[in-house]
């Protein structure tokens, strides 16, 4: 335990200066949301989960295995806001992710970034071909189940858990692609949760758009700049 407490202290002060920068913004920015509006259980707990979740973000873009445990702290919190909102994919899409990569992260913390050092694996194009093809065939029926569960997006919403579930396969089996598919499923989730504001049913709607804005920064930068990207 004290062995993993030294690594968690030496993850943390591995942030770079792209990274503080960035998350210093989103820091002040979600206080200022937070303390703006009235405060309910609901405004606590969406700007834990917002603040935990554009840490793990920005600790992912530099490649540290510490975004394991930030990722499972800010699920939880993203799948309390999204069952309030009534996107029952995206609760799914959470699952899916502390599933393949929190979880795994948190387990194999003394040797997950061995993979990097050994080299990043990369899709062929065929390989890409078939992923968005099968991306496809699975989003259709998937809006016609989260239509009759009530869901209140099933399309964006749907998109949604499809792309980052694929987009959790491929991390957990070591593809830098998975980064190309951040950057859709983080185009996706801004649709999903402007449309969630335009329509007033969340009141979390306005810091999970900002924080998915956020989340598309960091996967910009982790796509063309960081080591996944080599």
């Amino acid at each position: 335990m004290k062995n993993y407490v030294k690594w968690l202290e030496q993850e943390i002060k591995s942030l770079n200066t792209a990274g503080a920068v960035m998350l210093a913004f989103m820091v002040g920015v979600q206080l200022a949301l937070f303390l703006g509006a009235p405060i309910t259980g609901l405004s606590i707990i969406t700007l834990v989960a917002t603040l935990v979740g554009s840490a793990c973000t920005v600790y992912m873009m530099i490649s540290k295995p510490i975004n394991g445990l930030l990722g499972l702290i800010s699920a939880l919190g993203f799948i309390y806001v999204n069952w309030t909102a009534g996107h029952y994919a995206s609760v799914l899409d959470q699952l899916v992710f502390v599933a393949l990569i929190d979880i795994p992260l948190i387990v194999t913390w003394k040797n997950w970034g061995h993979r990097i050092k050994n080299g990043v694996k990369h899709l062929s194009l065929g390989s890409w071909m078939s992923t968005v093809a099968l991306m496809f065939i699975i989003w259709i029926p998937l809006i016609v189940v989260y239509t009759w569960l009530g869901d209140t997006n099933p399309a964006w919403d749907s998109l949604t858990l499809v792309i980052g579930a694929f987009a959790s396969i491929y991390v957990f089996l070591g593809y830098g692609d998975s980064y190309t598919l951040w950057l859709m499923a983080d185009v996706v989730n801004i649709a999903l949760w402007f449309t969630a504001l335009s329509a007033g049913y969340s009141a979390s709607s306005l810091p999970m758009l900002l924080t998915m804005a956020f989340y598309l920064m960091t996967a910009l930068y982790g796509r063309f700049v960081s080591v996944w990207s080599k």
